[in-house]
């Protein structure tokens, strides 16, 4: 069964709005394998990544095909990452990197298992685009075809179409290869809350900002939430506006941004969203921070020195400054 957890933050009572002493959270902390089958797509199409790999044997053997699909994180964010593994049932997570880890699945039977949860639970990023690619790839290893030269050069056409393509050796190797057509023709359309929270998981940015103003304090603090993606998913960055009721998209060269900055959208659609749909892994910290900071300024904290002052002390301790003794215990 799944249980949950109450975060509480105690706020120091000197001079401070005696409203508020304590700020409380309630974080869902699910069971393993009771992760949300939509929630797992949505942070896929933030995350994953899906590899074709073409390594030399020897002249007599020829060449070896693998696939690997994986997700690369900060090692903070292990549970999360042993939760994808407990729900799928396959795959392993390995050490990457100096605080990095990776889940991987590359043995073929247990690609079998992920194939079968994104065809019943869909991507609808462009990297449903590599995904086919990927699955097209499967099919001829299924049938064995990657064993003969028109095979491995089917196999050659997809990857020079997924990620970066052929690297400078394989394009020596297999002079002549036409990258294959990427299918962009499907929908994208949010198919599911949870998938938005998977995907915001993956790619959005919870944040609290000072800029400078002539108020009693010196700042205006504000709240607000991004997601950037590349310019090939605009039409789903758009969505996000109608989805969610509220932000705005600016572009910036190959980006675009999602943002929401106004207050009342804040706390009323994108906290009250992500309450019902929570935010999971280490990012859930950062989420409780922001609703912190929320509930702060609601009470007209941030008005004060000392309330401007914790704020600020708690946006160093968010994203990429968290600590290990962090915000929220």
């Amino acid at each position: 069964m799944g249980f949950e957890r109450n975060y509480q933050i105690r706020i120091p009572s000197n001079k401070l709005d005696k409203k508020i002493r304590f700020y409380s959270t309630t974080r869902h902390i699910i069971n393993q394998t009771n992760l949300n089958p939509w929630f797992l797509t949505g942070f896929i199409d933030g995350e994953g990544c899906f590899r074709i790999a073409l390594t030399k044997i020897n002249r007599e053997i020829g060449w070896r095909v693998q696939l690997f699909f994986q997700i690369n994180l900060h090692d903070k964010d292990r549970a999360l990452l042993e939760s994808i593994k407990n729900f799928l049932g396959v795959g392993q997570i390995h050490v990457s990197g100096k605080n990095l880890i990776q889940y991987r699945i590359q043995v073929l039977d247990e690609i079998t298992v992920l194939l079968k949860h994104l065809d019943k639970y869909p991507l609808i990023t462009k990297k449903k685009a590599d995904y086919l690619l990927f699955k097209a790839a499967y099919e001829l290893i299924k049938l064995k075809e990657h064993l003969t030269k028109d095979g491995l050069l089917k196999i050659a056409s997809l990857k020079a179409s997924l990620n970066l393509g052929l690297s400078e050796q394989l394009k020596v190797a297999f002079p002549n290869i036409i990258p294959a057509i990427r299918n962009t023709d499907y929908s994208i359309s949010i198919p599911s809350c949870n998938w938005l929270s998977g995907f915001v998981t993956a790619e959005g940015c919870f944040m609290v900002g000072f800029s400078k103003s002539k108020t009693f304090t010196g700042y205006q603090i504000y709240l607000s939430l991004f997601i950037t993606q590349h310019i090939r998913d605009e039409l789903l960055m758009e969505s996000l506006i109608g989805y969610l009721g509220c932000g705005k998209l600016t572009r910036k060269r190959d980006t675009y941004e999602f943002q929401v900055f106004k207050f009342i959208d804040i706390t009323d659609k994108v906290i009250v969203f992500f309450e019902k749909y929570p935010i999971l892994g280490d990012k859930a910290k950062d989420f409780a921070d922001f609703c912190y900071v929320a509930d702060l300024m609601k009470n007209k904290v941030h008005l004060t020195v000392e309330g401007a002052a914790k704020i600020q002390k708690i946006k160093e301790g968010m994203n990429k400054g968290r600590q290990s003794i962090g915000q929220i215990e």
